[in-house]
């Protein structure tokens, strides 16, 4: 029995009629041919001789009008120009006529630089008779201020150092400059120069909340600092130390301090000076010197330290010793 909920249970499959078979066609026999039986060969046809004809003279194309003329050789024919009217012969010939004329301005010119230099080199021949005069006059007018000059280098003798500043003596002992610690230092810089000879080396020494910046003038052993002060600063007369100095064993001129230390002393030799303070290097002279402002004088003592065979003594003002 078929189930009543299954909607294809009565459903019965379709099945295509079945097509008709078509008749075949029936071919009709073929009539067999008839063979072929074997071809004729054909034959060749003979072919006609020709006979020999008279030879053709190989004519000059002239008529039979001309056959009476003589036989003499025609003259050659000039030959023909081109179409252009001899355009090509004339631009050739302006072209070689423009090389030749650079040419002769190439020539012109060389021949008038050859001239030029030729020029020159016969003028300054002729000038050195009156120059020589010329030359040898002046190292005799540059040789005249020479000695000049050495009597005063030779005349400065030393510098020597007090709880003031300092003085530059000659070598018989007179003083030639004078430098107090509050006076500017251009005055102390040209003689200083005049000194050693030479030109110092400029630096700069930084400052901080406790110490003033310093421009630095420096030659062989020597140095001079010299107070650098900005708008917020004090006026440089309210300052410790407008000017202060410093030297060691290195200088070449010779210098004396108020407390006897000489730059090739020892440390034992130092101390035996009866510094007011110090022991193995490092030694502090005049700290009762330390006083500023006190009726415009400023006097300061001295710090000698000693490194090896090196001594170095520094005028400046120390608040405190």
């Amino acid at each position: 029995m078929s189930d009543p909920n299954d909607p294809f249970a009565d459903f019965e499959p379709y099945e295509p009629p079945a097509k008709p078979e078509r008749a075949k066609r029936e071919k009709a026999p073929r009539e067999p041919r008839e063979p072929r039986g074997p071809r004729e060969p054909r034959a060749k046809k003979p072919r006609a001789s020709r006979e020999p004809g008279p030879k053709r003279e190989k004519g000059s194309g002239m008529p039979s009008v001309m056959a009476d003329w003589p036989d003499e050789p025609l003259a050659p024919r000039p030959a023909e120009r081109s179409d252009d009217g001899g355009g090509g012969d004339r631009r050739l010939l302006v072209i070689l006529s423009s090389i030749a004329g650079l040419l002769v301005v190439a020539v012109v010119v060389v021949f008038a630089i050859y001239l030029s230099q030729q020029s020159q080199r016969q003028e300054p021949a002729a000038d050195p008779v009156p120059t020589a005069p010329a030359t040898q006059s002046i190292p005799q007018s540059s040789a005249t201020p020479q000695p000049s000059e050495s009597p005063s280098a030779a005349a400065t003798s030393g510098v020597a150092v007090t709880a003031d500043g300092f003085t530059i003596r000659d070598a018989s002992g007179s003083t030639v400059f004078t430098h107090a610690w509050a006076d500017d230092a251009a005055p102390a810089v040209a003689a200083l120069t005049e000194l050693f000879g030479a030109a110092p080396t400029e630096d700069f020494q930084n400052g901080d909340a406790e110490n003033y910046a310093y421009k630095i003038y420096a030659w062989e052993g020597f140095r001079l600092y010299d107070v650098y002060l900005s708008e917020s600063n004090r006026p440089r007369a309210e300052v410790p130390a407008p000017t202060f100095i410093s030297y060691d064993s290195d200088i070449d001129v010779p210098v004396t301090d108020d407390f006897g230390v000489e730059l090739d002393m020892s440390a034992d030799e130092v101390a035996a000076l009866g510094p007011d303070s110090g022991q193995g290097g490092s030694f502090v002279f005049g700290s009762d010197r330390n006083t500023f402002y006190q009726d415009g004088q400023r006097r300061f003592g001295a710090a000698v330290t000693v490194e090896g065979s090196k001594v170095t003594v520094t005028y400046t003002f120390r608040a405190g010793r």
